[in-house]
């Protein structure tokens, strides 16, 4: 075990000692894809990095262009299918049609991709790429929440369900992780616990070889390892200079489940929650106007709206529905707010310019209590006003 270091690990939530019981449960399989890899060598293996196998050699050849047909949902569902086969099955390009395949559906609605490893599926999704689900075997996902390497409120924010898995096979030892788009799948696939987890579950079941019952299509392989290659190195929170600017699409909130609280105002909650988003879609719209593309969220900081402006600068807002006599509470909660999601994203190398947008603001000095903190204001009464504050308040 000489080879692994600790960014191997990918944080505190495993151990060497951890690798041992794999090592040692893997043993016991008995499995024959050991004539192709120790045990030794796929524990360590489970618990790596998550990095795709090479692309070369494939594991059959592809006859004509494997994005013949597809939109642009349809492409990213085939490579997400593609890398995930290249990053969770052992040793992917030779145990093809051996121990696993990958299934197009194309007669079904919607078109539906199903990655199987042994006799189990192991990942399924539309190719709409509206609904993604991912099998993982417990112990590592269980680990990394215990470990605080997994931040279930952010999973649930991202709208990622974690429920006990319903199928037989390994019934007390796995989970289902649902999603439904293809970008928080992306996510979700760059969490070493959810590669580990995955990886370890394709080890256990991966025990054949399985003649699939001629269900293997090599050029559905082949397809979608080609695709695959779209996402190497690809880093849906990283920030390359060009990109988008933000994580996700904004998406609207809704009250959900009102506070229990004796002295609470639930009709006072849901117009704060509807004056939110107002102001949120005002923001959008305006923007929009000068074809920049607004989103929730940065590098997973928790920001309400993020966007480059036309000059590439990164911008990201704060945003504080004003009702009734809260106004002096809120613009207090949204400085603070929208300053430690700055400083969170300059920890990372992101340079932001902080924006505070309010529903009014009465008091003149507030503005001045903003701008001495690096903190542009603006409120939904002086919307015209917005585009000109903004192009002068752009951080290099």
């Amino acid at each position: 075990m000489a080879d692994l270091t600790e960014a191997d690990a990918g944080g505190r939530w495993w151990n060497a000692d951890d690798v041992a019981d794999v090592t040692e449960m893997l043993a016991a399989r008995r499995s024959r894809l050991w004539q192709l890899m120790a045990p030794a060598d796929l524990a360590a293996w489970v618990f790596r990095v998550p990095a795709p196998s090479p692309l070369d050699p494939a594991p059959a050849a592809l006859d004509g262009e494997w994005d013949t047909g597809l939109d642009e949902a349809g492409r990213g569902a085939w490579a997400l299918a593609g890398w995930v086969a290249r990053t969770v099955v052992p040793d992917a390009a030779n145990t093809a049609g051996r121990y696993w395949i990958l299934s197009h559906l194309d007669e079904a609605a919607p078109a539906t991709l199903r990655l199987t490893v042994g006799m189990l599926e192991i990942l399924g999704l539309y190719e709409t790429g509206e609904e993604i689900w991912l099998r993982s075997h417990a112990a590592p996902i269980l680990s990394a929440i215990e470990a605080g390497a997994i931040d279930l409120q952010e999973w649930q924010r991202r709208g990622i369900d974690v429920a006990d898995d319903s199928t037989r096979t390994l019934a007390e030892d796995k989970v289902l992780l649902t999603c439904s788009d293809l970008a928080t799948a992306r996510w979700l696939l760059r969490q070493p616990p959810v590669i580990a987890g995955g990886r370890l579950l394709s080890c256990w079941v991966a025990a054949g070889p399985y003649s699939f019952e001629g269900r293997y299509r090599p050029e559905v392989v082949a397809r979608a390892w080609q695709a695959s290659q779209l996402l190497d190195g690809d880093d849906p929170d990283a920030l390359p200079r060009g990109g988008n600017g933000f994580d996700r699409p904004y998406t609207g909130v809704t009250t959900g489940d009102l506070p229990a609280q004796r002295s609470f105002d639930a009709d006072a909650y849901r117009a704060g929650v509807d004056e939110h988003d107002r102001l949120c879609r005002s923001l959008i719209a305006h923007l929009s106007r000068s074809r920049l593309a607004v989103g929730s969220g940065l590098a997973g900081v928790h920001v309400d709206l993020a966007w480059r402006d036309a000059d590439g600068h990164q911008f990201v807002a704060e945003v504080k529905s004003v009702i009734g006599g809260n106004e002096v509470e809120q613009l207090r909660l949204g400085l603070g707010q929208v300053l430690e999601y700055r400083h969170r994203l300059a920890a990372q190398g992101v340079a932001a310019t902080a924006v505070l947008l309010v529903s009014r603001c009465t008091d003149p000095v507030w503005p001045a209590i903003c701008a001495g903190s690096g903190v542009l204001l603006l409120t939904g009464e002086e919307e015209p006003t917005w585009r000109a504050k903004l192009m002068t308040a752009a951080v290099g």
